[in-house]
């Protein structure tokens, strides 16, 4: 009855030939403890995977959806292209890390015990940064593994890394923030430390998710705790801005290209279901709603290349994966 009732409002708004493209439902699934999706991400149109907890990964073919099979649960996702795709594997002893590049796939572990990664990028084939905690000597570190091609480094974090952006090769961005702290912080990679960049003053400040779309075009969105508004800054090559976008009652969660040089935002509200925002390049905020029941969105990515986007979402306990073409 749910699965009818979230595809009878979706199919109130399906575009007629000739209007803008919109969300629409492509998968539905029920869940209790295990299978809730928590992220999503793509290669390619035909590539693209739903990370679930404690189950292996969904797969798209360009076709349908299905299970990956195998014993393996990833609990991270990241590539650099179809041929350069990482994943992090639950595992107790070390964390279990794995590198596809094409044909095969191939283990990588960090070979430390009581470590876990929580964060991962992959700036450009054969590289990867992964940031996490890791039980020492005075408790738990917060630490940084980069692969370089031959071997993991491993480094203490300067503070708690929580997401990781790219604008090029070198245009290296990191994102701290986490409940508890003064205000959020932003780092960039200098080629020998990550660096602690100024930001606007933001008493209690919150920031969730990264995004770099060029060198002088990266984007970190949250929320103010004070005022209760939603938080996005600008990097313009020079100096983070504050965006005069602050949507009162808002938490912005997630943050994705949108494929024409804008971005689409998932809106966590204050009061009534999460919703979309899009930003469309150098113009206005759309705030887009979704139609679905008590939506809260886990997942948010874009189709590299393409406007095609994917959105993983719990609606009410049934799991959904909602695409937009």
């Amino acid at each position: 009855m749910k699965l009818l009732l979230i595809l009878a409002l979706l199919s109130q708004n399906t575009p007629a030939a000739g209007q803008e493209a919109e969300w629409g439902v492509v998968r539905t699934a029920r869940s209790d403890v295990l299978g809730g999706y928590q992220d999503v991400g793509a290669s390619r149109r035909d590539d693209a995977w739903v990370v679930r907890t404690g189950r292996p990964l969904l797969r798209w073919d360009g076709r349908a959806w299905h299970n990956a099979g195998g014993t393996a649960v990833p609990y991270l996702v990241r590539a650099h292209g179809p041929d350069e795709i990482w994943r992090f594997n639950e595992s107790v002893e070390q964390v279990e890390v794995w590198r596809w590049n094409g044909r095969t796939w191939t283990a990588l572990p960090i070979r430390e015990s009581g470590a876990h990664a929580t964060a991962a990028l992959v700036p450009r084939k054969g590289e990867c940064w992964a940031a996490g905690l890791r039980f020492g000597d005075h408790g738990m570190e917060d630490m940084l593994w980069h692969w370089t091609g031959k071997s993991w480094t491993s480094r203490r974090a300067p503070m708690p890394i929580t997401d990781f952006a790219a604008a090029s090769t070198t245009g290296l961005w990191a994102l701290s923030s986490y409940e508890g702290g003064p205000s959020a912080s932003i780092l960039r990679w200098t080629g020998r430390e990550w660096r602690r960049v100024a930001l606007p003053r933001l008493p209690y400040a919150e920031l969730n998710d990264i995004v770099a779309l060029a060198p002088d075009d990266v984007w970190a969105v949250g929320s103010l705790v004070s005022s209760k508004e939603g938080l996005v800054l600008h990097w313009d090559g020079v100096s983070w801005k504050h965006s005069a976008h602050r949507p009162a009652g808002t938490d912005f969660r997630r943050a994705a290209p949108d494929g024409a040089g804008g971005l689409w935002l998932a809106a966590r509200k204050r009061q009534g279901p999460d919703s979309m925002t899009h930003y469309v390049a150098s113009s206005t905020w759309q705030e887009v709603p979704l139609d679905l029941p008590e939506a809260e969105i886990t997942g948010l990515a874009n189709v590299p290349g393409t406007t095609m986007m994917w959105a993983t979402v719990d609606a009410r306990g049934e799991q959904v994966i909602l695409s937009y073409k």
